[in-house]
């Protein structure tokens, strides 16, 4: 990303505010135990924003009439501290990376937002996150107002969600950062693939997930996007399933939702395939109809459509092939009335990816429609099937059969862009896949 990229969302964003001070918090430090941090993670509207990958910074956007100016709040150099941390960027490089009109250190917040508040209508901040700079901003503010000081101006009368702006901003998806996905998508493909070549009956999803987390972090790669669901034979029933580190059994399927991650941009891809390389009938039969109702989702992806109405295509086909596999009786619309997919499919068809693997991009618009598809747009399409184990009144031959179909989609001008499609996901594909040498994967 350049420079100019963030100080335009920054622009974009001060258009959609009115007279008032957004306040957009970074992450912070979260310690793991005693003297150690879990390694740190920056807040996604904060890095889209500025760029910066350092914790305890506070940007300020202040809009008044037809002034507008930006301060950023971060730690100063301090050369104790960089010796036992690593080194920061301090005031003076950080202010000329963004162009801030002044840069304060944060231990400064308190005093000097006593001045910046005054003279704001409105308060923008998140509402979700960091609640403690939220409650420390009511605090400042109340404490303004109770001084009572005369012709001072008064601090901001409204609090509104600057989150909220942010990821409007956030839902379409510039050149950049679809470059950036694809390049993830690079290391993600090869990860699958190798996996698939790994895979054998007598091996460990612990042994898959080492291999993927290793492919994940080589290269360009900066590890994974989110915790990897490495799920072997019934464990793929289990939709968040992270233990990974069970025996992988001959005549099972190995479910797989990895992606990996660059400059904090995700991919997220899931591939479902058989431990010894070969389906069986039914696990092949199962297999076609999730693909076959993926593929119906993805043709929907089109500008002008919307998610739910893939996910109503996505159950139309997951329905009837239910129907077909005997796990339902009646009619296809009967059972579309009653919903009763949702006992095998309990999810969603997809979500919105970008800087976070579930964007908090707006499900619906102003008018509280659901939200239209547009150019740059990327979001997962991923319909499953899942028959437990324990479930008694599905036919044997289907029990312990959990699939599901996983693939990334860009919204173009003229239709959509499958950034996945490089990794196998048909049958034949897959199961020649399976028959690779997984080393051919690592260089």
């Amino acid at each position: 990303m350049q420079s100019t990229d963030f100080a335009q969302r920054r622009e974009r964003l001060f258009d959609k505010m009115e007279n008032g001070i957004a306040v957009i918090g970074s992450n912070i430090f979260m310690q793991r135990s005693n003297d150690t941090d879990f390694p740190f993670r920056q807040n996604s509207n904060f890095r889209y924003l500025t760029g910066i990958n350092e914790p305890d910074c506070v940007l300020i956007l202040s809009k008044k009439a037809d002034e507008q100016k930006v301060f950023l709040f971060i730690r100063p150099n301090n050369e104790l501290e960089e010796m036992w941390m690593g080194k920061r960027m301090g005031l003076e490089k950080s202010k000329d990376l963004i162009g801030a009109d002044k840069t304060f250190p944060i231990s400064d917040f308190n005093k000097e937002m006593e001045d910046l508040l005054p003279g704001h209508k409105n308060l923008y901040v998140h509402f979700h996150e960091r609640a403690d700079l939220f409650t420390n901003l009511q605090k400042i503010c109340g404490d303004l107002f109770n001084k009572k000081r005369k012709n001072t101006a008064q601090p901001p009368q409204a609090i509104l969600n600057v989150g909220q702006l942010i990821e409007e901003l956030r839902y379409v998806k510039d050149q950049n950062e679809i470059l950036t996905m694809k390049k993830a998508m690079v290391a993600t493909n090869n990860a699958h693939r190798a996996a698939m070549a790994l895979t054998a009956p007598g091996r460990s999803e612990k042994e898959i997930n080492a291999l993927i987390e290793y492919i994940f972090t080589k290269g360009d790669g900066q590890g994974n996007a989110y915790d990897n669901i490495v799920a072997g034979g019934n464990n793929a029933n289990i939709l968040h399933y992270i233990e990974n580190n069970q025996a992988l059994n001959d005549g099972e399927l190995l479910l797989i939702d990895a992606g990996c991650q660059l400059n904090n941009y995700a991919t997220d891809i899931t591939r479902t395939f058989p431990i010894n390389g070969k389906f069986t009938g039914a696990q092949k039969a199962v297999y076609e109809i999730v693909l076959d109702s993926q593929k119906a989702a993805i043709s929907h992806s089109w500008p002008d459509r919307n998610a739910p109405d893939m996910h109503k295509t996505t159950c139309k086909v997951l329905t009837q092939g239910l129907i077909d596999l005997k796990v339902l009786s009646g009619s296809l619309d009967e059972n579309l009335e009653k919903g009763t997919c949702r006992k095998y499919f309990p999810h969603g068809t997809g979500h919105w990816l970008g800087l976070d693997v579930h964007d908090q991009n707006p499900y619906l618009d102003s008018n509280d429609e659901p939200m239209k598809f547009e150019p740059g747009v990327i979001f997962t399409v991923e319909p499953g099937l899942y028959f437990p184990k324990e479930d008694a009144t599905l036919p044997e031959e289907l029990r312990g059969i959990g699939i599901r179909i996983e693939d990334n989609i860009l919204i173009t001008e003229t239709g959509h862009e499958n950034l996945s499609a490089m990794i196998p996901k048909e049958v034949k594909e897959i199961e020649e896949a399976c028959e690779k040498d997984y080393r051919d994967f690592l260089d």
